[in-house]
């Protein structure tokens, strides 16, 4: 046992070095590329059209001759991902060259809107030029300003990424999620300094709850300095599986075990405090791990409403915000500790811009190419659809996520997620979004001298339809939820005025709030995740019904 720990910890202390090196560098190359946006963005195009002019698809449809911006964006449609079903189909089929010239090295699994797992090809090309360069340069922004976190084997918990065995293949090319890096597909592709560490390798726990304990159970007792998710639900669960394991895990560190495999000698020292440390119902990581300095997870849109309930996990931690991307790309990479808005991924896909206002998904149904902007044609303040094309072969390609502008430097636009495109309730044509919905509950709980947490909306149908709010907050009862259905349903009318407008015509009920205990909903969203790919899972607040009021009275 105590050689396969050294194994690792050499590797740990053998890379450690060559990783920073590696990250900063990344890091430092997007820094530049921020300040040259233009000519950044017409390199990236020229990149793209290059892996891509020589496939079946470019041939056949007449694009290989496109060879600028202009002519690029006259000549090939935008795209929806429903659109490229066909293509990948192809592609499936031949082994590739279909939408580029590069083989497809895994096929990547999302997971899906409508729930059929979407299929993105993952290639070699946009492996080692875009995908690894990006999560380098983003852990770069982390060593920058908290160099501790490659301080010693144990000061960093990386969540965001998995090494698993692919469980599912097409035509015996794997098919996995993009969080999976399992296996290595050359000396270039993603390894960290802790890839061999007993809680990290392949053959360590596949279910969401023993990997949870495996790397609780490797951590405990060391100075970890630095836990890093995608999704701040992670964070929050990683505090519940201690609370929810603790006699065996005081037990395992009292005998130096894991499930009863011996890992290290005992540490009754350790047993002891620990003990102590979770006998309090209310002990937070910080509480667990003294040495914590640094957490790091999505932190904007919907994944701001866990802020709250992070800020009492870690007391006086810094945070640091994940890259804004999906399976099919990169949209921002954080340089700095700005939680609310970071630089547009401007080396990582070829970018195009259509005010939120415009009904691009109308046009693109109808096959019309509307006007687009580039990124440096981008005006603080407003919002835009993004249209991405990347260098695995999904061009022009709208995933329907719409992206605010909170400035521009140098050129390059300073942006967060906002919402998804057709993603809002309407009964009569008010189409409130998300953010709406967001913003009004911030304001109503701030009117009533509380904090927004975690909340669920859904329309309920009657003879008058109203929405319905579930929300988290403490001391629930019924007269904070008769206060909060005001507030927020004055706020809505002045932030929506079609909402506004039916709600004084009578074609809409007040929404109405209720309240659930701390907690709660966060329980409710932990037993769904832990059903599928636990790093891919979202909390979306938006909901199709009000089923959530039974799920929740159930609990």
């Amino acid at each position: 046992m105590n050689s396969f720990k050294n194994d690792w910890v050499n590797y740990w202390e053998e890379r450690q070095e060559d990783f920073n090196t590696e990250c900063l560098a990344e890091l430092e190359r997007f820094t530049q590329a921020t300040k040259c946006p233009i000519e950044t963005q017409q390199n990236v195009l020229r990149d793209v059209i290059s892996v891509s002019k020589e496939s079946l698809h470019w041939q056949e449809r007449g694009y290989s001759h496109v060879s600028d911006v202009d002519d690029y964006r006259q000549t090939l449609p935008i795209m929806r991902y429903d659109d490229f079903i066909p293509l990948i189909e192809r592609e499936i089929r031949t082994k590739g060259g279909v939408l580029t010239c590069s083989p497809v090295l895994r096929w990547l699994k999302t997971s899906g809107t409508t729930g059929i797992p979407k299929r993105v090809p993952y290639t070699l090309h946009w492996m080692l030029n875009y995908r690894i360069p990006a999560m380098k340069a983003m852990w770069g922004t982390y060593i920058r300003l908290h160099p501790n976190i490659l301080s010693n084997p144990y000061a960093t918990l990386d969540t965001q990424t998995v090494r698993e065995n692919a469980q599912d293949h097409i035509l015996g090319v794997p098919f996995q999620s993009i969080s999976n890096r399992h296996p290595r597909m050359n000396n270039l592709d993603w390894n960290p300094p802790w890839y061999e560490a007993p809680w990290f390798r392949e053959d360590a726990p596949t279910s969401f709850e023993d990997k949870m304990y495996c790397r609780i159970r490797y951590l405990v007792g060391k100075d970890l300095y630095f836990i890093n998710a995608i999704n701040p639900s992670t964070l929050i669960s990683l505090r519940d599986h201690i609370s929810a394991n603790k006699e065996k895990l005081i037990a395992d560190v009292l005998q130096g075990t894991i499930d009863g495999r011996p890992i290290c000698a005992p540490d009754p020292h350790e047993a002891e405090r620990l003990e102590k440390t979770l006998a309090n119902p209310g002990f937070t990581l910080k509480d667990v791990w003294p040495t914590l300095g640094l957490y790091a997870c999505w932190l904007s849109a919907s994944a701001g409403l866990y802020q709250q309930a992070l800020e009492e996990l870690f007391p006086g931690v810094a945070r640091l915000p994940f890259m804004s991307c999906g399976t099919e790309g990169v949209v921002t990479i954080p340089v700095s500790e700005d939680v609310g808005s970071q630089p547009l991924a401007i080396n990582q896909a070829f970018y195009e811009f259509v005010e939120d206002d415009v009904p691009l998904g109308e046009l693109v149904e109808r096959g019309e190419k509307p006007d687009t902007l580039l990124a440096h044609q981008l005006t603080a303040g407003k919002s835009y659809h993004v249209i991405m094309s990347q260098a695995n072969g999904l061009f022009r390609l709208w995933t329907g996520d719409i992206y605010h502008v909170d400035r521009v430097v140098d050129g390059t636009p300073w942006i967060h997620f906002l919402h998804r495109d057709g993603v809002f309730h309407s009964f009569t044509g008010e189409k409130l979004t998300e953010h709406q919905v967001t913003t009004a509950l911030t304001q109503g709980f701030a009117a009533a001298d509380r904090k927004i947490g975690l909340y669920l909306c859904g329309p309920r149908w009657g003879q008058l339809p109203s929405y319905v709010v579930v929300a988290e907050a403490r001391e629930a009862n019924a007269g904070l939820a008769e206060i909060l259905s005001k507030n927020v349903e004055s706020a809505l009318q002045q932030i929506s005025i079609e909402y506004e407008s039916k709600r004084v015509s009578n074609r809409l009920g007040p929404v109405e709030v209720h309240v659930v205990p701390e907690n709660s909903i966060q329980a409710l969203v932990e037993r769904k995740r832990q059903k599928g790919n636990a790093n891919q899972y979202k909390y979306k607040p938006f909901q199709k019904d009000t089923d959530f009021l039974s799920e929740l009275a159930e609990q």
